[in-house]
């Protein structure tokens, strides 16, 4: 529990708590300005709150200072402090409150949860505890939204932190998790849609792409028979991969008959002779028997020599020739063979390949089509489901609760007044909640309902604290006001409250605010910080 706060700023500069009611005692004239607000924003900040610290008039009047405070528990006191200008750090201090080690208020908060045995599933101690310390200038203070933390909050969310509250929501986890997993598959393949990565048709096109896939194939049906060419058994990607084969065949038979007509070229020049000029050259010498006959034979040897290297070269490139056309021939043995294989005709034409591959691709743009449509109705359909599921199991987890919280709440209404009056009752939808008292709607049964309901939390849930501001309890009948002050004696929680006008409630009442209060606020040097800085200076 929350033994002490401290502040060498404060005029009473050591405040001590006990377990069970705290109070903090205002004037009987109901003096404002004195700090028991700001008090309760302390505690609220001592819990791991923030909203002190935005107090931009206490840090412009009263300036930079720390927070001390002491918690106890079976394994020992602990001390802490945290400074007005850090909202985000808590130091671990000695007894003394010297400052020893920093921690991050992350932190600090987990430690509170677990020595407070408050560890709940998926729920921070803040958000837990936060929502029942309700002070002024915090936004939970709608008597009419009780579950709400600040003003924007949803009711589906304040729901499902009350469901964590009750230890209900691990029943709906699985089912919550299956369907926002749907969910999340329904709304990316629609939005795929809309991008177009995807095909969006509606069930009238359906119906027509179903009609036209039949037509589609029916035409592939009898150009199959017209042909009598197995083409019913191609699909598209075969197809396409034939009329390839076709072109590819064209180009290297194109290119093997360029080959063929060079080699028939190079073997007729490999028989070609060149004339022997021997002959010639002795009947020249009879003629001229001063010619130069060495001379000539040279010649006609250069001659037989170049002749020889250009058949040599002729002979190599009739070589290099044919093995080329026998790598054609291979080529296109295994083209055909393929063609073969994916059409069984492979002389069909270019024509009707293309005419088919055609076809096939019409319908398989139509099936995917259809497939979208049936993937998103699918989609759809498993989202509804998952959804209805969950409904189901929530709205069984939330009666549960109901309730529990009602009864609770009308066990706590009969204590707090003489003759019977309606208890406040709380109702569940799935996304919403109603709060009321029923045919009562005055403002001081409000706030009596919203004190009500945080007692019940505390009697039902491992809350462990309350913190009520006197805004809450001023506009409550004085009768109710006594048994509520009972009501947080009784309620095995720390309980902080603030109130004033001790004397307007009843001798016991008064005794009690007496014996439970742990500071009394008053003007004129009685104020938390000693002063009050919403007077003028004349009047200080």
């Amino acid at each position: 529990m929350l033994c002490e706060i401290c502040c060498k700023k404060f005029h009473q500069e050591r405040i001590e708590f006990s377990s069970g009611l705290n109070v903090i005692l205002g004037t009987n004239a109901g003096d404002n300005s004195i700090g028991k607000s700001t008090f309760m924003l302390i505690i609220d900040y001592v819990f791991g709150g923030n909203t002190y610290s935005d107090a931009v008039d206490i840090l412009k009047n009263v300036g930079e200072h720390d927070i001390c405070f002491k918690f106890k528990f079976a394994n020992g006191e602990f001390n802490f402090a945290r400074s007005i200008m850090e909202r985000n750090t808590v130091w671990k201090c000695d007894q003394e409150y010297n400052k020893k080690e920093a921690i991050q208020l992350d932190e600090y908060c987990k430690w509170l949860s677990k020595m407070y045995d408050t560890e709940m599933y998926d729920l921070s101690f803040r958000n837990a505890v936060g929502r029942y310390i309700r002070v002024y200038g915090k936004e939970n203070c709608n008597e009419k939204r009780p579950l709400q933390y600040f003003h924007k909050e949803n009711d589906k969310e304040s729901i499902l932190i009350l469901l964590k509250l009750f230890g209900r929501y691990k029943t709906i986890e699985k089912v919550a998790l299956r369907a926002d997993s749907s969910k999340k598959a329904y709304e990316t393949f629609t939005k795929a849609q809309k991008l177009n990565y995807i095909a969006k048709i509606g069930k009238r096109e359906y119906r027509n792409n179903e009609k036209e896939i039949e037509r589609l194939s029916q035409e592939i049906e009898n150009l199959s028979k017209e042909l009598d060419s197995g083409l019913l058994d191609i699909n598209s990607a075969s197809s396409d991969e034939a009329i390839t084969i076709k072109n590819q065949l064209t180009q290297i038979k194109r290119l093997r008959s360029s080959i063929i007509g060079k080699l028939a070229t190079i073997k007729e020049n490999e028989t070609y002779e060149f004339s022997s000029t021997t002959e010639s050259t002795h009947e020249l010498q009879e003629f001229f028997p001063n010619v130069n006959i060495k001379h000539i034979d040279e010649i006609e040897n250069f001659h037989k020599k170049i002749a020889l290297v250009f058949k040599n070269e002729l002979h190599e490139e009739r070589r290099s020739l044919e093995r080329q056309i026998k790598d054609y021939n291979v080529t296109i043995e295994d083209l055909e063979t393929r063609l073969k294989g994916l059409i069984g005709n492979p002389n069909l034409s270019k024509i009707i390949l293309q005419k088919h591959s055609n076809l096939l691709k019409n319908i398989e743009r139509l099936k995917q089509e259809n497939e979208a449509f049936c993937k998103a109705e699918e989609l759809l359909s498993i989202k509804k489901a998952d959804e209805e599921s969950l409904l189901k199991v929530k709205l069984e987890q939330l009666g549960i609760i109901e309730k529990n919280i009602n009864a609770e709440m009308d066990l706590i209404n009969k204590k707090l007044y003489i003759e019977h009056y309606n208890a406040p009752i709380i109702h569940f939808t799935e996304s919403n909640y109603i709060f009321t008292t029923p045919n009562d709607t005055g403002t001081g049964v409000a706030y009596k309902g919203l004190v009500v309901f945080d007692l019940a939390i505390a009697h039902l849930t491992k809350l462990p604290i309350l913190v009520h501001d006197s805004v809450l309890l001023k506009q409550i009948s004085d009768e109710a006001v006594g048994n509520i002050i009972k009501q947080y004696i009784s309620c095995n929680k720390q309980v902080f409250v603030a109130l004033d006008k001790q004397d307007s409630y009843s001798k016991e009442t008064s005794d009690l605010l007496d014996q439970y209060a742990k500071i009394k606020l008053y003007p004129n040097g009685g104020e938390l910080f000693g002063y009050s800085w919403g007077k003028k200076p004349e009047d200080k």
